[in-house]
């Protein structure tokens, strides 16, 4: 018994070692030759289907191997896991799985490095500061380069999720260092992906984050990781639409569409804000909104991912002309990006800066403009260059200077801006404000116009001072021959009730 259980652990040491740095298609043959059922055969198994991007199954393999296995067993199984799970955001699970079994010295950095990005992600930052000072001064003095660079990825996650950037990208400098000695393509390409996120959520270097992209795109062609290259491949797209270059697109939109990616790529949320930008590029507005609701109202979407989906509907709404839904979702909007008081991940806190910002641009081009400018006037958003230089495109049409990082967003609104500047003429008026001003040349009051159009008397009597404002006029009379002269008041037949025509 003592020698079975001898050979299964040879059989796990050596299958433990090629899941970690072997290329795919060393992973798929020493699967074919391991019995399948066993612990070693299936962090193959899973490692392989994570290849292939098949994460859920990859999961599942793990987690039927982890219910059967003995004690000795047990942290292999949870070294693949545990990172597993974390790359899936189910932080918490990760943390009850690291917890479950007493840890052999073979593996206790490697848990401390792990328990690091938990932590992290979970806001508590003094343990993950603890945890990864401790990680980092037990590798000091180990000659294990593959323990070594699998630590240092896993620090410059923890450092990612505290919002470290300098540290981040100092980790992952010293685990693809590593990586290169041994020639472990698929574990660079975690590395890259950390660079990445780096780049592109807490610096906002853009031109960095698309060198790591392509990095990632080598790296997986040599490992054979078609799971990391998906990822990448999507990544810039992502990139190049965000900054809004039409040739880029165009290549990154070929490659996606010639290649049969995993199908969680295909719903990856950055990609469908990625594809919405095109259309609206495109005056395609109608498409942009189906694709935004079918977006916005996935399982799984983050606070800020629906806010930004709302702030975006919001400009669309003014390029179709529904002012009315445009400040209904901007308000939405600003509301859902609030920030919140437990700590959060930078692309969850950029898409919620990129959404208050969106959100107040189009409450600005329908006249909501107090409460726009009061939800920008929020501490996370001060000295951000991104939003700072989305806001002045409520003013200023051109978009000439904007940072590459939100350039694809500035030319969306530049195309919103286009539609509504095409709409017929109601002078300085919103449509609504010259609809309720054509309601009361009528004869009718608030309470009546309200009746009409759906909406509370409170609601139209803020339209009417609006009005009055923009016209520079005091009292009904005044008002009226002032949106007479403009012409706001011509065609009174073209009035709504009730639904008809007059």
């Amino acid at each position: 018994m003592a020698v079975s259980r001898s050979r299964n652990i040879h059989w796990l040491d050596d299958a433990f070692s090629v899941c970690a740095l072997a290329s795919y298609d060393a992973v798929k043959a020493m699967s074919a030759r391991c019995d399948r059922t066993s612990t070693a055969g299936l962090l193959l198994s899973a490692t392989a289907w994570q290849c292939e991007g098949d994460v859920l199954r990859a999961e599942s393999t793990l987690r039927r191997a982890a219910e059967n296995v003995t004690d000795a067993e047990r942290p292999y199984v949870v070294e693949f896991l545990a990172p597993l799970l974390i790359s899936r955001g189910l932080f918490t699970r990760a943390g009850a799985l690291l917890g479950t079994a007493a840890i052999p010295p073979a593996f206790e950095v490697g848990r401390l490095a792990l328990r690091a990005v938990v932590d992290a992600a979970t806001g508590n930052i003094r343990l993950s500061e603890a945890h990864g000072l401790a990680a980092r001064e037990a590798i000091a003095g180990m000659d294990d380069d593959a323990l070594r660079m699998r630590v240092h990825q896993r620090l410059a996650m923890a450092a990612y999720y505290r919002g470290r950037a300098t540290e981040a990208l100092d980790e992952v400098a010293k685990g693809l260092r590593s990586a290169r000695l041994l020639a472990a393509h698929r574990a660079a390409c975690t590395l890259h992906s950390v660079a990445y996120a780096t780049y592109y959520s807490l610096t906002g270097d853009f031109d960095a984050a698309r060198r790591q992209a392509y990095a990632i795109v080598r790296e997986a062609d040599l490992g054979g990781d078609e799971s990391c290259r998906a990822s990448a491949q999507v990544a810039i797209y992502e990139l190049a639409a965000e900054r809004g270059d039409d040739a880029e697109v165009a290549a990154a939109r070929t490659a996606l569409a010639f290649e049969p990616f995993p199908e969680q790529y295909r719903e990856r949320f950055a990609g469908g804000i990625a594809d919405v930008l095109r259309l609206g590029w495109n005056g395609e507005f109608a498409t942009c909104r189906n694709a935004l609701i079918v977006l916005k109202d996935t399982a799984g979407r983050t606070d800020g991912e629906r806010a930004l989906c709302r702030a975006m509907l919001a400009l669309v709404s003014v390029a179709l002309g529904d002012d009315d839904a445009a400040r209904r979702l901007s308000r939405q909007a600003i509301s859902t990006s609030a920030r919140p008081r437990k700590h959060i991940v930078a692309f969850e806190m950029r898409y919620r800066r990129l959404a208050r910002a969106l959100a107040a641009v189009a409450g600005d081009l329908v006249g909501d403009v107090v409460r726009g400018r009061r939800a920008v006037d929020a501490r996370f958003l001060r000295d951000d260059a991104d939003v700072t230089a989305l806001l002045k495109l409520r003013s200023d049409t051109s978009p000439s200077g904007v940072p590459a990082s939100v350039r694809g967003y500035a030319r969306f609104i530049g195309l919103v801006r286009t539609a509504l500047h095409a709409r017929p003429s109601a002078g300085p008026l919103t449509e609504s404000e010259a609809e309720i001003l054509r309601m009361l040349a009528t004869g009718r009051n608030a309470p009546q116009i309200a009746a009409v159009l759906g909406r509370s008397p409170h609601t139209v009597r803020t339209h009417i001072r609006n009005a009055s404002a923009k016209l520079e006029t005091r009292g009904r009379v005044d008002m009226l021959a002032r949106a007479r002269q403009l012409g706001v008041l011509a065609e009174p037949r073209a009035i709504r009730l009730g639904g008809a025509s007059t």
